[in-house]
């Protein structure tokens, strides 16, 4: 066998490795909505101690400051070796994402913005879920993709572990709407929609 062919074939199994990655393979819906994946620890959070995947959904009007679903979106976390996480781990996990994806977004972007001003406040959901526990939480963040204001964003994450594969899954839907606007209804039919692998 040549060197050539098992270069070709090398770079042609990374080419479908990368090819995969951008596949939904756990958010699958909406369609109509932007589609991202990429693995964890995310490249923009070096000290964030997480290990598996996210898959995110934006809507349409994620990133334009004047529409109604600024800052609306879905996401999902796939954890390694993790079968138990409680209210401080989602707190600790939604510090260090959000505090390095505004840090490094900020800067790649040329924007200004006080990284000491993120704060993450995790709480109980009275209301639960039959699949597993949901936490509502409020995030003071900064609209980096836009113009780097102040974001309250308002969020709701659903903790669901499979100990047979030692997953855990965390399903986040936000939003800086209150809960009562209609853009939530959509957000939890896609949560509800979510099949856990």
């Amino acid at each position: 066998m040549s060197f050539k062919f098992i270069f070709l074939l090398l770079f042609l199994s990374q080419f479908a490795m990368a090819q995969n990655n951008n596949e939904p393979q756990l958010l699958k819906k909406p369609a109509n909505w932007q589609f991202e994946r990429f693995n964890l620890p995310p490249q923009f959070a070096k000290d964030f101690p997480y290990k598996g995947a996210e898959e995110l959904r934006f809507s349409p009007g994620m990133f334009n400051k004047n529409s109604a679903e600024y800052f609306t979106y879905a996401f999902v976390a796939e954890l390694d070796s993790t079968t138990d996480f409680s209210q401080l781990n989602i707190n600790d996990y939604l510090f260090r994402y959000f505090k390095g994806l505004c840090s490094s977004t900020a800067l790649e972007r040329k924007l200004t913005i006080d990284v000491n001003r993120i704060t993450v406040t995790v709480g109980t959901k009275k209301d639960g879920s039959t699949r597993g526990a949901i936490y509502d939480a409020l995030l003071n963040i900064f609209g980096v993709f836009a113009d780097g204001g102040p974001v309250k964003l308002n969020m709701e994450v659903e903790v669901l572990p499979n100990p047979k594969t030692q997953k855990t899954y965390l399903f986040f839907i936000a939003s800086p709407h209150e809960k009562t606007d209609d853009v939530w209804k959509q957000l939890y039919q896609i949560r509800d929609e979510f099949v856990m692998p």
